[in-house]
């Protein structure tokens, strides 16, 4: 039974600490270059608990020699006076020495066989801390559950909130324990925070067979995550593929190597939402099944199943050529099996009732986004399944929206895009009268004309449709009077007198 190493947060004296330079890239899997006796020592097997407080490192190692019965001599009389703060429980001799080497830039050499190190700085040069891989990822104290809800707080109590809830423990390392964090994280793994952390520039390192993480700052000249998400959010989606693909290739058995391919999928479903172009679909098709193949025990597996439904049922970025609705329903099932996620859950579960109602089977539809609103009431998409039940579609309001600003011609688009799914009679119908207004807001009275037309021929509405009224205009505004007086007395007589006082 491996024993964890137990403590809320450890603080390394960052004002004595030699700085962490960047140098070149590292293999992932480059054992660090220094010294130590091997784990399988007696010696090492026994456990202790250590709580020193900016204690001289020559005091520091009295006080372990004493717990372990290990000796040191210090090579290097500068080092004597570094600062040492550690507050842990529960650790080994080996594991000691592994976090002084990664904080403290230190060599520890063996003399003989006897558990006796002579001390000394560092003569390797200073390398990235190894990152975690997918076997770390596998592990079930990654797979703890935590929840963490802050603002602009210290970097130490963010994970300190971790470490509470979760039972893993960090140590902070670089003076970056009051760098700030703003998370809104809800019931999420320790993979997840990592992965958070490490998409801002922040590495974590495992020391080995415990709990116990390094923390610090990841040197930019090593490390990409951070430049590809800043791309992502600046959306500049064609330059975070780039990022994003280079990472997955280079680090194939990092713990970032599948949330990359992750992100390359989505940038590429954003560009062909921008682009309306549903060739690039196939590219964000291939990444995924990509993601499912090399990584079959990914904590991401239920998103890139979510994102491969989407692609089938029309919900992608761009409608492709065939909707299938049946494959996409298979692949939302696995998205579900596949999560922990509840907004995961709760999309598959609203892409599966749409595609219900789009196979006329609105009775079952309605039985299921009930259920969602019941499970997944904080999920984002629950506000989209509470207008869908009203027979809405969620995209009228963008289209709303847009029309507010202005913005006429991506209105439309909006609009096109409701009429296209056709999965909610009520709001193709009203996506269809809103695109002719908008073609009117612009200037444009013949599309308007032509657009109300196609309206009136498919629903035939009664005087008292807002369609009479906004026809009568456009056919006035296209110098068609006659006919435009025909459509505005309809729309008069429609309209009830108020009522007397």
């Amino acid at each position: 039974m491996r024993k964890n190493a137990m403590f809320a947060i450890f603080l390394c004296g960052t004002a004595a600490m030699s700085p962490l330079r960047a140098g070149a890239a590292q293999d992932p899997a480059a054992k660090p270059a220094v010294s130590t006796a091997a784990p399988e020592n007696p010696g090492f097997g026994e456990t202790f608990d250590l709580r020193v407080k900016g204690m001289p490192l020559s005091g520091f190692l009295d006080v372990l020699s004493q717990r372990s019965r290990a000796s040191f001599s210090i090579a290097d009389p500068e080092l004597a006076e570094r600062k040492v703060t550690i507050f842990i429980k529960n650790v080994r001799l080996d594991q000691v020495l592994e976090i002084l080497q990664k904080t403290k830039d230190l060599e520890f050499q063996r003399v003989g066989n006897a558990d006796s190190f002579i001390v000394r700085k560092s003569t390797m040069p200073p390398r990235e801390f190894p990152p975690l891989t997918q076997q770390d990822l596998a592990d079930p104290a990654l797979n703890r559950m935590a929840t963490v809800q802050v603002k602009n707080a210290p970097l130490a109590v963010f994970l300190d909130a971790i470490s509470e809830q979760a039972r893993v423990n960090f140590i902070i390392t670089g003076g970056i324990e009051n760098v700030r964090i703003t998370a809104f994280l809800k019931r999420v793994t320790i993979v997840d925070i990592l992965q958070f952390l490490k998409a801002r520039g922040i590495s974590v390192s495992r020391v080995a067979g415990t709990d116990l993480f390094i923390v610090r700052r990841t040197a930019g000249a090593q490390d990409g995550f951070s430049d590809a998400e800043d791309k992502f959010g600046d959306k500049k989606y064609e330059e975070a593929v780039r990022l994003y693909k280079e990472l997955a290739d280079k680090y194939p058995d990092s713990e970032m190597a599948d949330y990359a391919l992750l992100m390359t999928a989505i940038n590429y479903d954003w560009i062909a939402a921008r682009d309306n172009d549903p060739s690039v679909l196939k590219l964000e098709e291939e990444t995924l099944q990509r993601l499912i193949q090399d990584y079959p025990k990914s904590t991401r597996l239920g998103d890139a199943y979510l994102y491969l439904g989407q692609i089938y049922s029309g919900h992608g970025g761009a409608k492709g050529e065939a909707i299938d609705c049946k494959k996409a329903m298979e692949l939302y099932n696995l998205a579900i099996k596949s999560t922990y996620r509840d907004w995961v859950k709760a999309q598959a579960e609203t892409r599966i009732a749409q595609c219900c109602e789009r196979g006329g089977g609105k009775k079952k539809a309605l039985e299921i986004y009930r259920g969602i609103i019941k499970k997944y009431p904080g999920a984002a998409i629950t506000k989209e399944v509470r207008q869908l039940l009203k027979g809405e579609d969620p995209l009228f309001e963008t289209g709303l929206n847009l029309e507010k600003q202005k913005e006429y011609e991506l209105a439309i688009a909006v609009y096109k895009r409701i009429a296209a799914k056709g999965a909610l009679p009520q709001a193709v119908r009203k996506a269809q009268l809103r695109a002719g207004i908008c073609q009117a807001a612009m200037g444009d009275a013949a599309s308007a004309v032509r657009t109300f037309e196609a309206y009136f021929a498919r629903y035939n509405p009664g005087p008292e449709d807002a369609a009479y009224f906004h026809m009568g205009v456009a056919l006035e505004n296209a110098g068609r009077k006659e006919e435009a007086r025909k459509y505005l007395d309809k729309a008069r007589s429609a309209v009830k007198p108020k009522p007397k006082k």
